[in-house]
């Protein structure tokens, strides 16, 4: 005689228990990731706002050069107008001419323009309060 249940297919309750407790693990791990993945992609956005502004900077001084401008001048900015409240700029511009030079290198009618742009930092790694160095450009700039 046949056994009732000998043709039937299908999984025990030990074995789905065991699959469930590895999968709600590794939906454990994920979901704890999640707030690590939330401050990246917060400090993304703003690394790549803070490059875009220094890059602005940078043409504005470029601009002023080539419609023959020679003392440039560009006020340090604390904050700027929304919706980059949370930026501050500073632009730094030194003369290659006078010594120590540029790296070095004395060049006259050549400048060395530097854009630093900060952020707040993100939050739950430092004080909300504190900025940050974001970006730093430089470039090189003679009369033409």
């Amino acid at each position: 005689m046949r056994s009732f249940l000998a043709g039937e297919q299908g999984l025990t309750l030990a074995e789905v228990l065991a699959a469930l407790t590895v999968l709600s693990i590794g939906l454990v791990a994920m979901i704890s990731l999640l707030p690590l993945a939330g401050s990246s992609i917060h400090e993304g956005a703003h690394r790549s706002g803070a490059a875009f502004l220094a890059a602005q900077r940078l043409e504005e001084i470029r601009h002023a050069v080539g419609f023959g401008a020679d003392a440039i001048s560009f006020p340090d900015e604390a904050a700027l107008a929304p919706p980059h409240a949370a930026f501050g700029r500073a632009v730094s511009i030194r003369d290659c001419g006078v010594a120590p030079g540029c790296a070095g290198v004395e060049t006259s009618g050549v400048r060395q323009v530097t854009v630093t742009v900060t952020y707040p930092a993100v939050t739950g790694q430092a004080p909300s309060s504190t900025r940050r160095s974001a970006v730093i450009l430089s470039t090189y700039i003679g009369t033409r």
